[in-house]
């Protein structure tokens, strides 16, 4: 770093802040298709004493668009027919409510 002029080390500080930029908006990218891989993303730059006030926006990110697909795009794929509703099963009839066939007595 000594042997550095100024001129180098404001293109180093440029090409970081390109490549921050960069890799900020792939994490925000990777958080809207999956939210296991944006908050791990987001913890991994967290970690980073550069970069933490970008992991905590990509971990807020990544749990308001989940929240936000969950409660209001997936509804309304629902409701145009674009998603099929799932319904939870129905539980196995116990014992008590199968009725038996009478024994054929011989």
């Amino acid at each position: 770093m000594d042997n550095m002029n100024n001129n180098q080390i404001e293109m180093v500080i440029a090409d970081k802040f390109k490549l921050g930029k960069k890799w900020f908006w792939i994490g925000i990218i990777i958080s809207i298709f999956n939210i296991i891989a944006g908050l791990v993303y987001g913890v991994v730059l967290l970690l980073e004493k550069d970069h933490r006030k970008e992991g905590i926006i990509i971990i807020a990110w990544a749990i308001i668009w989940t929240l936000f697909s969950f409660f209001v795009i997936g509804p309304y794929l629902v409701k145009s027919g674009l998603l099929p509703q799932l319904q939870i099963a129905q539980p196995a009839p116990s014992i008590q409510q199968v009725g038996f066939p009478q024994q054929i007595s011989r």
